[in-house]
Parts: structure tokens; C-alpha cells; sequence
């Protein structure tokens, strides 16, 4: 049929072919086989139930949508509630629920708290109804106890000390190090680095190491440089991080000896035998025979030709490494096989018999030949060897720099935390010990996204599942200890962190073999059913992977006769859905190519790549325009942007084409789903006002402040020529400072206020400019969204942040500041899991776990491209680097060819991840790949797989390259759906207007800031400064709490307590303890110690000033309160200490005047005493009566 596009781009003469009568047959067969259906459902119902069951392991392997995320909650419930006999159920401190992601902990623990507060508020009725069905039971055997029981579950999780455990591994092993420290060889206040700070560890190790191996070793530096190509040794390097529990510690001599006999490499240097090939070794008398023989003829074939040549070069005194390469040319092709056919014709093999002897290959080797051969594959492993060799004698030292700078910060990465946690729970005399700690506590461990398990996380689980079945209680009968695993080996993707599908089968089997012994059978629940997609796009999923395609199993090296078949049973039986395979995109005639000064990754307007971006964006508008329906609940409604998920395999020029191709078409798109901070215009846009605040000559920042967001002066014409033009030396600030139009008032202002405040951290600076309301009552906010839209707001967010935890560092300056963010390549990961009225751009990768009605695959046409990591781990953990496949040594050839082959496999599964997400459509696209001439996809293509797929739905086997192919009914349209963006007004002037007031409200201060309205400026937080802050805060904590100690008691404590900081060196711990002891055991300070005392009292109250109340909220070190008398004490480290009250910084007396005319209200009657306690000397001041009135005068005066 003709497949109408309207008029949005999409192509109009295209031929459709819709799936013949058979479609329409199976529609009418789901809708009146509803007996089928049934018992399909009933069959995934009881699945369900036997997964959920509190008191049998279970191992589920569960389809794309078939709720095993419910299943999970239902069993964590079920594992809570009261078990028969009114026994009680699992405390929820005993229950371990392991995932993969803190986004999927976060969705099940706020699924469950959904659960376990509705019940909490149920009444009888619904509670019993409730519980039937998750239990499957009849709703009146419950008893009102159960039902109390069962309400009072949500109480009970919200107080568990810890919260309930549903967690990453990372923050597993994160607690259990916590708990364990002296035990796992960490510091207990270790923190967890993320992957910026670890990137940034990376790099200073890895370029120290390099500085210093150019001085003390060039030549290996030199051969990883050589072997990194263009990246260099660095890339090289980088490959090692991923091994870097493997290797770190390693001897490097020792290593490479065992690198050195893997590859059974020959002792000499591959210098000295290409020296040796081409010296010693050369037959030269023969080859001179030869040479001899073919310069007397007087007509010879072109490979004779050649081969006199070549053999003329071999005899030449031409460096030795460029005559054996042109000598293995003879041998050799271009791609580096060797060659089928002899290097001579059989005219001139039956002239020379020393060619025939030499250079023999169709029928056996000749002697060279048989040399060489030999000597190449010698040749491979002693390459290997070297580059080898240098990459650990340069590697070694950056993993042991990275190690060292993540001791200094008393950090760990998240591969520390696995390998730290399995050392601990597999060390022997440690582990006994950790395990039967934790066997006491851990009564139910629940493993999410099994499949994506790597190897050393399994040590962990094996390590707690092992001790269930040995330690304590193993063999209960009643309320037995249970492991619950859930995975799917179809959506294992992440190899590139260690997941491997073969292991988590290979678990599978023990956990089968140990159930059978010990129950007679295994419980299996098999989940097949989907409730998330429609049966075509299930059907078609099926067909791509049909097992006879592949001839065995498509996603992993399960023998044949033991993969499933792939089937899918969908639940939406009677719900219409489609999929679309749509015509390459082709090139085209009048395409352009690049100009040479095009960036890398520019396409070209008319490229295939950038017209199907425009096309899908079309097509996305005709949908939301015309109404193409989906499914909300049952019913056909208009397809809203929301409902679109478009799918690439990695972020590039498609991935950047598609968002501006939507934007372009005013549809709401949520952005890039990871970016790096600097590449996003709004950052920039931010950055520039610290730019501009540390240097107000630059001409281009300021003119970019000018055009931007916050001034928004975008008429070049009227606003920046007349500026910027004839200034005759003056600087863009100064011809805005003296520019008299009112057009350039307000950004005048904004940039003399960014002046006024450049001397603040960077977090406050940035605020300070975001959230200030100007005259038009707008803030930088408002601006930023409405020039840049909504997806600005979470890269400018993540600069924020950003800017809070560098300013708790070393050196909050902007200068320093901006000097890390401009240096900063780390990528900001953003949460698209929630759809938010926009459509959705993002990687496969990245959609694992979502769904959407209509998903969209455009990058489908590449072929899987090779691993370029040329880093081999060989068992014992020995590493071995060759480049590229060609210089493979045999072992690391067969690993190669594994790897690629895993890698295949991945791609596959990675497929069926895409496909998957989809709940009623499925739209497969792609631009043309390759030769212009070739058929636009490879063979081994995404696209190559689902039009296999799709040609054995439809019958198409005759299909042409143009036609669409559509499996599936084509839906009447609906009314459009309304979207966000589209019929929305304004917002009324007055929501920008500030309330009207009802009276003079309360201003709230600091007590510190009493005497400003601004946080004082303080030199660049220096380590001198953060040493002193340290040194403070522990004062202080130690005057808290050993007053409430015995005195014989205090020192022993404060010592103990001391000693958990191990970053301070020993001395300025005993300064610290001397200083604390002093203050405490000074006899004329025994009244402030005193019994009955209170440490860091709150104080909050009011106080009236000239421009009105003011809300004071603070709190004192240390407060007395008898029946005559308040005494309120500050404790002040400062060094040294005033020699008289005169002395004292104003601030702190204001501050102690606010603190005594509060508490004067709170205990009238009582005299109000302040003191101040310097811990320097020690010395005790109390401040006079009058000196404190008189502060308060001045506040008033002040405020």
C-alpha cells in the first residue's frame, strides 16, 4: 500500500509492505483465544508466586517485562509478614537486597515503602484482600493480629537502624568495611572517591611516572609510545587501571619473567633477530643465484619482476628492519596473511631450482619460507614481550602512584571496595571470624540483575551464601535462610565492568546442584510472560533471534542442544502494536563533502546521517500532530512527546544530529543524557562570569555576558557595535561604564555587582548570580531557562555543586576554581528515567531498565567495531599487550578471537536490551554505512539482523531495498494529545512580583554575621588554614563530651578517641590532647565543668533592632543554669589568645550580647552571665554587663 507521510520530510513515494493476512489471523486469535491467554496468565501468576515464596531459594531468569522487579518487592514483603502460626516474620536488619544501580535501589525501596504504607492505613477489608493476593490465601483466614502485624511493618522498616538494606554491592561492601576495618586493612573513616576525583588521581599519577620515565627509562616510554600510535603511552596506561587489583603491588621482575614464558618468547631482542634474519641467516650465495639468473632474462612477468627486486633490496646495506620488511612482503599480504601462492611463476620455479627450494609456498614450504614462518611467529611473541616489559615498568609505578594518592586521602575507588571486601570474606583466619559476625544478622541475601555480576562480586555473594549453608542455623526447618538470584543472560551488556553471562550460568548450575542436595529439586520459576509489550513486537523480537539463525544459542557459548528456544508470551494480548522497519537512508548526489577545516565530528548537512536525523524528527511530529495512537490503560490515545524513546549505541555526531533535528521541529527533548560540564553552553555561560570578575579586560568574555543569558543584549546592530566600535584602546567595560543609553543599564549593574563580590567563593559567587533578582524581578535562573530551555538546568546544577564541595577544599578561590572545571573531562551522568513531558535521546546502555510506547532505533547500520584494548589478563593474572591482531603471538590470538566472539555475542544482547524497551511500537532506521555503492548496512548490522527478522514475519522474502516493512496492524488516528509546551500561556506578570507583606516579617542571621550582612572574606583556604579549622573542631568536640566523664577517666578517652585520626601527625595529637586537658583541669574553670552542665545548647530567639526583629539561631559550648544565675561559656582555639577583654573580636561579643539578651527573656530574674574561654594560656574572660549593652546598642545601630 502507499505510504502517505504528509509533509514533514518524510518520503511519500515509498512502498510499505504490511504483513499479509496471517497478521490479521493472529490479531483475531488473540482476541477470541482468551483460554489461552488465560492460562498463560495463570502459568505467570504462579511463577510469580513460587519466586516470591519466604521459605525456598529460588533462581529466576525472567524475560524483558516480566515484572521481576515486582516479584522482588512481593518477596521482601512477604518475607516480613507473619508466617503461619503466627510465627514473626524477618526483622527487616536481617534481609540483604543487592542491585546494580542506586537508581534501581532507590525505585525498589521506594516501591516497597508505597507497599508497607498502604497497608499501614488499610482498613480491614482491603488490608485482608491485600495480603490474599500477595500470599495467594483466603482473606478470612487472617486474623486481627496479622492485620496489626502487617501495619505496623511500615513503622518497623522506617526505624531499622541503617534502613532497610536494598543496596548496591558498592555500598554493601562499603558497610561491611565500615564495620570491619582493622580487619580489611582500611581506614576507618575511608571515604569513597568518585569516578572524577579517581580520574584526576589517574592522571597525576600517570603523568608524574611519565616525567619521570623520560629521564630514567626512554626507551620503554619510547615503545609505548610507539605501540599508543597518536594517544601515546597514555593510552596504553589506561588500559591497566582496569587490572589494577591484579597488578598493583606486583614485582616488576617477577612479572615479566612470567610474561616473558607465557609468550615463550626467545631471549634475544627483536632487533637482534631481524639483525640476525637478515645477517647470518640469509642464504645470500642462493639468493644471489636467483638474482643472478632473473637479471638475464630478457622478459619477465610482473611477480618475477617483483621478486628480483625485492631479493635485490634484501642484498642491499639498507638498514636491516626496512630489508626484512621488504623481504616478508614476499610472503606476507598487505593485511598481513600469508600468502597462498608462490612469489615466481612456474616458468622461472622450473628455470631456478633455488627459487622453487627458497621461496616454495603452494605446496609446502620452502626453506625460507619455513624460516620465516617460524621466525614471525618468534618475532610476535618477542614484541609482545617488550612492549610488555615496558608497559610494566612504567605501569607498576602508576598504579603504585595511584594507590599512594588514594592512601593520602584515606580513599577508595569502587573497584577497592569489591576486591577489599573479598579479601576480607575470603582470608583465611579473617573470614571465619567476619562471616560468623555477619551470619548472625543476614538471614535472606536477594540478588538483582544477576547477569551483570562480575566474577569477584560473586566471590562475595558465594562467600555469604556458603556460610548460610554451614553456619549458624543452616539446617532450621522452620524459617530457613533463603538466597533469591534474579537475572536474565539476554541482557547482560556491561562486559566493559566485569559482567559475564557464562559465569552467572555456571552459578546457576551450583546453585541447582546445592538445592538438589540438599531438597531433591531446585526451585526454578520460569517468567515468560510479558506485561510490558505487544504481541508484535514480542513476535518480532522472537523472530531476530531465532536460535536456527544463529545455529545455537544467539547470546551466549551454551552448546546447542541445551539453549532455549526464545519465546516470548505477552499478557496485551488484544492491544495492537506495530513495528517499522524503515529503508536505509541513503546518499545523495548533490551531497557536499567537508571542507578541510571541518571539525572531527561535523556531518554535513545532506550527509545520510543528518537526513535521517530530520526525518525521525519529522515523523515524530506528524505522530504527535495527527494523533498516532498508543496505549494508556487499555485505551488508544494521542502519542505525546513522552511517550518517544530514541535509542543510539554510543553518543556522536547521530546522537548530537537527532537533538537538534528535534529542536529544530520545536518538540521538547530532554538533552543528552551524559555530558561533559564544559561542552554545555550554560556552564560556559556561567564560567564566563568568573572570567569577567577576574579579569574585566577581557573583550570576548564580557561581549559573550552581553549577548547571553543574563543581560541578553542580542541586537549586534544597537547593542554591541555601538559599544565595541572605535574604542581606540579603551576596553568593551570601560565604553559600558561609560555608556549613557538605559539600554546598557542593567547589564552595567549585573557586572558591577559580579565586581563587587569576585572576593567570594565560588559557590557563593555563582548563587549570588543565579539567584539575585534584578529589576524585572527575574533571576539568573529565569534567565538561563528561558534563553537555554530546561535542559540547562541540571548541567548548571551539577556546576553548583561542583562549586560547594571545591569551596570545603584546600583553596577556595574562583581563580583555582576555574582553573579545575576547565581541566575537568569527567562526564555528568543525568537522570532521564522519568520522561517529564519530553522525548527521551540516550544509549542503549543507558535505557537498561526503562520502557517507553514507542522506541526508535537509528543507529543500527555499523557493524560491531573491534576492541582496541590490546591489554590481555592470561591466567595467574599475567598481562600481555599486542596492538592489533595482525602481531598476535598464538596465545594471545586465541583470546582475540574469544574476545571478539563475546564481543558479538554482547552486541546481540545489547539488541535485544533496545528492542525490549519498546511497549507498543518499534520504529528500526539507519543511515547508510560503507561503500556508496553497497547495499548501506553490514552484514553483521543490527539492521541486517532485523530485516532477517522482519522478512520471515511478513513473507517478504522478494522485498525490495526502498520498501518500509511493517509487521502489524496500522492504527486509525486520535485526537491529539495536548502536550506541555504546545496551547501553554504565559505566566501572569504577578507571579513575578513578591508578595504583598503583612508586617515587618523577621529577618534570620547567623550570630557569626551579626555585624555584616555578608560571610567574611578569608585568605585562599590554604592547608594552614583547613590544619587550624581541624584542629578547632576537635578542641571543641572534646570540651562537649569529656565533661561528662569521670575526671580520672578523661584522658584514657581522649586519647582513644584521638587515635581514630590518623592523618594528624602524632604531636599535633598530644598539642590537642595537652590543650583540652589544660582548659579541663584548670582549677579556676571547675565552675564552668561542673556537674549539670549542658554542651552545644541550642539558643533561638529574638531580638529587636532598628529595621525590625531579627530571629537569632545559634548555639553555645556551654551553658549553667542555677536558681540565681545563667552562665553561657564560648570555647575560642584562636592563637594566640587577647591579653585583656578590650581585646576581643567584636563579633564574638556581639555574638555572646545576642546569647545573653535572649536567654535574659527566657529566665527573668536570673542574672545572665557570658565568658568567653580561650584554650590558649588557658584564659577565661567574662565579659562586663556594660560591654555587652553596649554591642547590643550597636547592633541596633547597625542592623
Amino acid at each position: 500500500m502507499s505510504a502517505c507521510r504528509g509533509q514533514n520530510g518524510r518520503p511519500t513515494a515509498l512502498t510499505m509492505r504490511v504483513s499479509p493476512g496471517a497478521m490479521n489471523g493472529f490479531r483475531r486469535a488473540a482476541m477470541t483465544d482468551t483460554d489461552t491467554l488465560d492460562r498463560s496468565y495463570v502459568r505467570a501468576q504462579q511463577a510469580q508466586a513460587d519466586a516470591a515464596l519466604p521459605d525456598r531459594s529460588a533462581w529466576v531468569e525472567a524475560h524483558a517485562g516480566s515484572g521481576k522487579t515486582k516479584v522482588l518487592i512481593d518477596r521482601v514483603a512477604r518475607l516480613l509478614l507473619r508466617r503461619d502460626g503466627g510465627r514473626p516474620g524477618a526483622a527487616p536488619d536481617t534481609i540483604l537486597c543487592v542491585t546494580y544501580t542506586k537508581a534501581a535501589a532507590n525505585e525498589m525501596l521506594g516501591r516497597l515503602f508505597r507497599t508497607l504504607g498502604s497497608w499501614s492505613v488499610a482498613n480491614d477489608e482491603e488490608l485482608r484482600a491485600e495480603l490474599a493476593r500477595l500470599e495467594h490465601r483466603d482473606p478470612g483466614s487472617y486474623e486481627p493480629s496479622d492485620l496489626d502485624a502487617a501495619r505496623a511493618l511500615f513503622a518497623q522498616a522506617l526505624e531499622t537502624p541503617g534502613g532497610l538494606r536494598i543496596e548496591t554491592i558498592h555500598a554493601f561492601c562499603a558497610r561491611i568495611l565500615r564495620r570491619f576495618p582493622l580487619e580489611a586493612r582500611v581506614s576507618p573513616g575511608f571515604t569513597e572517591i568518585e569516578d572524577r576525583e579517581a580520574d584526576e588521581l589517574w592522571s597525576h599519577a600517570m603523568r608524574d611516572e611519565i616525567l619521570s620515565a623520560a629521564d630514567t627509562d626512554p626507551d620503554a616510554l619510547a615503545a609505548l609510545s610507539e605501540a599508543g600510535g597518536g594517544l601515546g603511552a597514555a593510552a596504553i596506561l589506561a588500559a591497566l587501571r582496569s587490572v589494577a587489583t591484579d597488578l598493583t603491588g606486583r614485582d616488576p621482575d617477577e612479572l615479566k619473567s612470567q610474561v616473558k614464558d607465557a609468550l615463550d618468547a626467545p631471549d634475544e631482542s627483536a632487533a637482534d633477530l631481524v639483525e640476525n634474519a637478515m645477517g647470518c641467516d640469509l642464504p645470500r650465495a642462493d639468493i644471489q643465484a636467483i638474482v643472478s639468473l632473473l637479471s638475464g632474462e630478457t622478459s619477465l612477468k610482473k611477480t618475477d619482476a617483483d621478486l628480483m627486486d625485492k631479493l635485490v633490496d634484501c642484498l642491499s646495506t639498507c638498514p636491516a628492519e626496512d630489508r626484512f620488511d621488504t623481504y616478508c612482503s614476499l610472503f606476507l599480504t598487505q593485511a598481513g596473511d600469508w600468502k597462498k601462492s608462490n612469489p615466481y611463476t612456474k616458468a622461472i620455479g622450473d628455470l631456478c631450482t633455488e627459487a622453487a627450494a627458497l621461496y616454495q609456498m603452494k605446496d609446502g614450504d620452502g626453506s625460507e619460507a619455513f624460516r620465516i614462518r617460524n621466525l614471525l611467529e618468534r618475532l610476535k611473541a618477542r614484541r609482545a614481550y617488550e612492549t610488555t616489559a615496558a608497559l610494566i615498568d612504567i605501569g607498576l609505578p602508576v598504579l603504585s602512584g595511584y594507590a599512594s594518592g588514594k592512601r593520602a586521602r584515606a580513599a577508595l575507588d569502587f573497584d577497592d571496595l569489591i576486591e577489599r571486601t573479598k579479601r576480607l570474606l575470603t582470608a583465611p583466619g579473617i573470614a571465619e571470624w567476619v562471616l560468623y559476625k555477619l551470619d548472625g544478622g543476614l538471614n535472606h541475601i536477594l540478588l538483582d540483575e544477576a547477569q551483570d555480576t562480575s566474577p569477584s562480586q560473586w566471590v562475595l555473594i558465594n562467600a555469604l551464601v556458603t556460610e548460610f549453608r554451614a553456619g549458624m542455623g543452616a539446617e532450621r526447618a522452620v524459617d530457613p535462610r533463603t538466597q533469591f538470584t534474579v537475572g536474565d543472560k539476554k541482557q547482560s551488556i556491561y562486559s566493559f565492568q566485569g559482567a559475564d553471562p557464562e559465569r552467572f550460568l555456571q552459578e546457576k548450575q551450583a546453585f541447582i546442584a546445592a538445592e538438589e542436595s540438599r531438597h531433591g529439586q531446585a526451585n526454578l520459576p520460569d517468567m515468560t510472560m510479558s506485561f510490558r509489550s505487544t504481541p508484535e513486537v514480542l513476535g518480532f523480537v522472537d523472530a531476530v533471534f531465532n536460535q536456527d539463525s544463529f545455529a545455537g544459542d544467539p547470546f551466549s557459548d551454551m552448546p546447542p542442544d541445551e539453549a532455549d528456544e526464545l519465546r516470548h508470551v505477552a499478557r496485551r494480548g488484544n492491544e495492537a502494536g506495530r513495528v517499522d522497519l524503515w529503508p536505509i537512508t541513503p546518499h545523495t548526489e548533490e551531497e557536499e563533502g567537508d571542507p578541510w577545516d571541518a571539525p572531527l565530528d561535523h556531518i554535513s548537512e545532506s550527509s545520510p546521517r543528518n537526513r535521517l536525523a530530520k526525518k525521525i524528527a519529522a515523523e515524530i511530529r506528524r505522530m504527535v500532530d495527527e494523533g498516532e495512537p498508543v496505549w494508556r490503560k487499555g485505551e488508544p490515545q494521542g502519542a505525546r512527546p513522552e511517550d518517544f524513546l530514541i535509542l543510539v549505541r554510543k553518543r556522536g555526531a547521530l546522537f548530537n544530529a537527532l537533538i537538534r533535528a528535534l529542536k529544530d521541529e520545536r518538540l521538547p527533548v530532554a538533552g543528552a543524557d551524559r555530558l561533559v560540564l564544559l561542552d554545555h553552553i550554560g556552564v560556559q555561560d556561567c564560567l564566563n562570569l568568573i572570567r569577567f570578575a577576574l579579569f574585566p579586560s577581557d573583550d570576548l568574555t564580557l561581549a559573550e555576558i552581553l549577548r547571553g543569558p543574563f543581560c541578553g543584549l542580542i541586537d549586534d546592530d544597537n547593542h554591541l557595535f555601538p559599544l565595541a566600535h572605535g574604542r581606540k584602546g579603551e576596553s568593551l567595560w570601560d565604553r559600558l561604564q561609560a555608556a549613557t543609553d538605559p539600554v546598557f543599564d542593567p547589564a552595567r549593574a549585573f557586572c558591577e555587582d559580579l565586581l563587587a563580590h569576585r572576593d567570594l567563593p565560588a559557590f557563593d559567587f555563582l548563587s549570588r548570580a543565579l539567584t539575585l533578582r534584578r529589576e524585572d524581578r527575574l533571576s539568573g535562573w529565569d534567565r538561563l531557562i528561558q534563553r537555554l530551555g530546561e535542559p540547562a538546568r541540571d548541567p548548571v546544577s551539577a556546576l553548583i555543586d561542583r562549586a560547594l564541595g571545591y569551596d570545603m577544599g584546600e583553596a577556595a578561590s574562583l581563580q583555582l576554581f576555574l582553573a579545575e572545571i576547565e581541566s575537568d573531562t569527567s562526564q555528568l551522568k543525568r537522570d532521564l528515567a522519568e520522561a517529564n513531558g519530553e522525548i527521551r535521546v540516550m544509549t542503549v546502555h543507558g535505557a537498561k531498565g526503562l520502557q517507553a510506547p514507542i522506541v526508535i532505533l537509528p543507529d543500527t547500520t555499523g557493524a560491531e567495531k573491534a576492541d582496541t584494548n590490546g591489554l590481555f589478563m592470561l591466567d595467574g593474572g599475567i598481562p600481555v599487550y599486542s596492538k592489533r591482531a595482525s602481531e598476535d603471538p598464538p596465545v594471545i590470538a586465541a583470546r582475540r578471537l574469544a574476545r571478539q566472539t563475546a564481543q558479538a555475542r554482547e552486541s546481540r544482547r545489547l539488541l535485544y536490551v533496545a528492542l525490549t524497551r519498546a511497549e507498543d511500537r518499534l520504529i528500526i532506521a539507519g543511515a547508510h554505512h560503507g561503500a556508496k555503492t553497497g547495499a548501506g548496512y553490514s552484514d553483521t548490522s543490527w539492521y541486517a539482523l532485523c530485516r532477517q527478522g522482519m522478512l520471515s514475519l511478513t513473507g517478504g522474502a522478494d522485498a525490495e531495498e526502498g520498501e518500509i516493512l511493517t509487521y502489524g496492524e496500522i492504527q486509525p488516528a486520535v485526537a491529539p494529545a495536548s502536550t506541555a509546551q504546545e496551547g501553554r500561556a504565559p505566566a501572569p506578570a504577578w507571579t513575578r512580583q513578591p508578595a504583598p507583606g503583612t508586617g515587618p516579617t523577621p529577618r534570620i542571621r547567623a550570630p557569626s554575621r551579626l555585624l555584616t550582612d555578608t560571610a567574611p572574606v578569608s585568605k585562599p583556604f590554604g592547608p594552614a588554614r583547613a590544619a587550624a579549622l581541624k584542629r578547632g573542631k576537635l578542641i571543641h568536640t572534646l570540651l562537649q563530651y569529656l565533661p561528662e566523664l569521670a575526671p580520672d577517666a578523661r584522658e584514657a578517652a581522649a586519647r582513644t578517641w584521638l587515635t581514630r585520626h590518623a592523618e594528624l601527625e602524632e604531636s599535633a595529637r598530644a598539642e590537642i590532647l595537652s590543650v583540652t586537658l589544660g582548659a579541663l583541669n584548670a582549677p579556676d574553670f571547675g565552675h564552668v565543668f561542673a556537674p549539670g552542665g549542658r554542651s552545644e545548647a541550642a539558643i533561638v530567639g529574638e531580638i529587636d533592632t532598628a529595621s525590625g526583629p531579627t530571629i537569632i539561631n545559634g548555639r553555645v559550648d556551654r551553658l549553667l543554669v542555677s536558681e540565681a544565675q545563667v552562665l553561657i561559656i564560648d570555647y575560642k582555639t584562636d592563637r594566640p589568645a587577647p591579653a585583656r577583654v578590650e581585646d576581643v573580636d567584636a563579633s564574638y561579643i556581639a555574638q555572646m550580647a545576642a546569647y545573653a539578651h535572649i536567654l535574659s527573656d527566657t529566665w527573668p530574674g536570673r542574672a545572665v552571665r557570658a565568658g568567653l574561654l580561650y584554650t590558649d594560656g588557658p584564659v577565661l574572660f567574662e565579659l562586663p554587663a556594660s560591654l555587652l549593652q553596649n554591642s547590643l546598642k550597636r547592633l541596633a545601630g547597625r542592623l
